[in-house]
């Protein structure tokens, strides 16, 4: 008996790590063609963008329904835990409305947390929940106050390669997408403080041109961070543009840790490839 701490699979977090935090998850859906799949247990990123290249069209997410939330947690509840929710933003899904709703069925004993962020920030706020229980706090309602008041502090944000997806997806328009191309812009994408995604700015040139315009101004726009952790996620995995992201981190802070995820496949949707974010908390 005590408090479980959940949140949904776009935490961005490995198997491995969740595991060894003891932090389940919950996927949304990712529908390919005729096919439903549940996020990173059995469709996985290169999946998507292989559907993408064999038909042209891009993958679509949906929420889980609260009465499949409602069994997730309820498998908690019947062992004896509270359970605290991080769910992803509400402002880019109705995925913590769904959420909110089952814990309903549940009261006093399932507590949510519209997290107002994606990805790494929700890892973010995770881990300082766990880092509260570790420190012996056995309060629900308390520690979801303090992680609440936590999401202020929290940069989140990706530099996108190509808007490839967004285009195919209906989120931008042919005219954005064919002058973004000619003139190679690349924007930054960022969660705001009511939890949607708007741009930020936006550079030209390619990745690795403005790969420091975007670290530089991320630091300037969110400063102070804590550096006890940075978490760099991406969809594309490479060696090279890893270590140009460390060198020119470097330039700025020293982190005591610089963490690189994978993300799951509903940033990969929505973001395509080469899209890279930062996420940090500031002090």
């Amino acid at each position: 008996m005590g408090i479980k701490i959940t949140a949904d699979r776009m935490i961005d977090l490995s198997k491995e790590e969740l595991a060894a935090l003891h932090v389940d998850t919950i996927s949304c859906y990712i529908n390919m063609g005729d096919k439903s799949y549940s996020d990173m247990e059995d469709v996985f990123p290169e999946d998507v963008f292989r559907f993408m290249d064999e038909t042209g069209q891009v993958a679509r997410t949906a929420a889980k329904s609260p009465a499949v939330y409602s069994e997730f947690f309820g498998q908690f509840v019947a062992a004896g835990d509270t359970v605290i929710h991080f769910a992803v933003s509400s402002g880019i899904s109705s995925i913590a409305a769904n959420a909110k709703t089952a814990a309903l069925d549940y009261p006093g004993k399932v507590f949510v947390i519209d997290s107002l962020l994606l990805s790494n920030g929700i890892a973010l706020l995770v881990k300082y929940a766990l880092q509260l229980i570790a420190d012996g706090e056995t309060d629900a309602r308390k520690i979801v106050d303090l992680a609440t008041g936590k999401i202020p502090k929290i940069q989140g944000s990706f530099l996108l390669d190509t808007l490839d997806c967004l285009y195919k997806g209906g989120r931008c328009s042919g005219l954005t997408y064919f002058a973004a191309n000619l003139l190679k812009i690349k924007p930054v994408i960022y969660m705001n403080e009511t939890g949607h995604m708007v741009v930020r700015e936006k550079h030209r040139g390619n990745q690795a041109r403005v790969l420091e315009a975007y670290i530089k101004s991320t630091f300037e726009k969110k400063p102070n961070p804590d550096l006890s952790m940075l978490y760099v996620v991406y969809t594309t995995y490479d060696k090279a543009v890893q270590e140009n992201i460390l060198n020119i981190v470097a330039k700025y802070h020293s982190f005591a840790q610089v963490r690189f995820n994978d993300v799951s496949c509903n940033c990969c949707v929505h973001s395509g490839r080469n899209t890279i974010g930062l996420f940090y908390m500031c002090q």
